[in-house]
């Protein structure tokens, strides 16, 4: 394994180990609350890191609503998780709606669970097990660079990895690299 494979997998085990120890609780859009960290046996957790305001992360909305389609009837719970820090509830009930947004949509406006996971930017996709953070990237190479957007996805790395997931087979690529928006400041 190369230098740059070893520091990849070093990092998402100290990831993984972060998360089994690590308690974050967020609040949907109805007050609920919700532990994605906390995932039971047999289940997948997958949190989709977006900000209304970037326009990368609003153009998947179809790709999420195929995706959790896709996943309806299995262990998979989908996550919309805003990591802007001054997005109110109504403003956040708004765009859920405006981009018919699927899965639970939750406020982190301080970034708890952003920072739990290593996310940094929107949109950014984890996957996660009982037992460990199994992928942390993309949702597809659609976009391949800010501005340059393909007319179709070639990879779809987001849907690999819970394929592998739920199959409890070890995900091929647990990392990709993220083209979007960073995450704005957040509150402390």
């Amino acid at each position: 394994m190369n230098r740059t494979g070893l520091a990849s997998t070093a990092w998402l085990a100290l990831l993984t180990a972060s998360c089994a120890t690590a308690r974050v609780q967020l609040q949907d859009l109805d007050g609920v609350a919700h532990e994605p960290l906390a995932v039971r046996n047999g289940a997948v957790h997958v949190l989709l890191f977006t900000s209304h305001e970037c326009p990368i992360a609003n153009s998947y909305a179809p790709t999420l609503r195929e995706l959790a389609s896709s996943w309806s009837g299995t262990a998979v719970r989908l996550f919309v998780v805003h990591v802007d820090p001054d997005l109110t509830v109504a403003a956040a009930r708004s765009h859920a709606r405006d981009y018919e947004l699927p899965g639970a949509i939750l406020l982190d406006p301080h970034q708890q669970l952003a920072r739990a996971v290593g996310a940094t930017k929107t949109p950014e996709a984890v996957v996660l097990t009982q037992s460990a953070q199994v992928y942390r990237g993309r949702i597809d190479d659609q976009w391949s660079s800010l501005g340059s957007r393909a007319q179709a996805a070639t990879s779809h790395d987001l849907r690999d990895a819970v394929a592998a997931a739920l199959a409890g087979r070890a995900v091929a690529a647990t990392s990709t690299p993220v083209v979007g928006c960073l995450m704005p400041e957040a509150r402390e």
